[in-house]
């Protein structure tokens, strides 16, 4: 668990500058994705990705460079969004795509949902039912108002 007084830095200096943000939707563009997404999300996404490339840092041997790695995890946010607006996939929240799930369900990010084929299905009703509510009411011992009645 190696750590370089850099990355340490890089870590607590680079989200107040707005690099990842920038990152991210220089990323979705490239990618081709048209959905505006609110600050909000945008935030949370590269809060998700500063969390990750964090636990990557801690977890690794060495080697890996701070920005390199947020600059990967970006990547990989930037993919998922393009994947989730761009097909109408099943997409499982595992342990690795949970908090992207949640956060693209919490902003409502849209999906495009694909209409089956249409298939014919015989009606079991003999009349439809709108043909009967009116007269079923005079007869059925429904109150009665005269034009009398107060």
């Amino acid at each position: 668990m190696v750590m370089r007084i850099i990355d340490s830095t890089l870590h607590r200096c680079v989200p107040g500058l707005g690099i990842g943000r920038r990152w991210l939707r220089e990323r979705l563009g490239e990618l081709g994705v048209r959905i505006l997404l609110c600050e909000g999300c945008v935030q949370e996404l590269v809060d998700d990705a500063e969390a990750a490339t964090w636990r990557r840092l801690l977890g690794s041997a060495g080697g890996l460079r701070y920005l390199e790695v947020l600059r990967e995890e970006i990547v990989a946010r930037a993919e998922f969004v393009h994947r989730w607006t761009g097909s109408d996939e099943r997409i499982e929240p595992g342990e690795c795509l949970g908090s992207l799930v949640g956060i693209a369900r919490k902003y409502a990010l849209p999906r495009p949902w694909r209409v089956p084929e249409p298939v014919a299905a015989e009606c079991s009703r003999r009349a439809p039912s709108y043909w009967h509510w009116a007269s079923a009411a005079e007869g059925a011992g429904a109150p009665r108002f005269s034009a009398g009645a107060v």
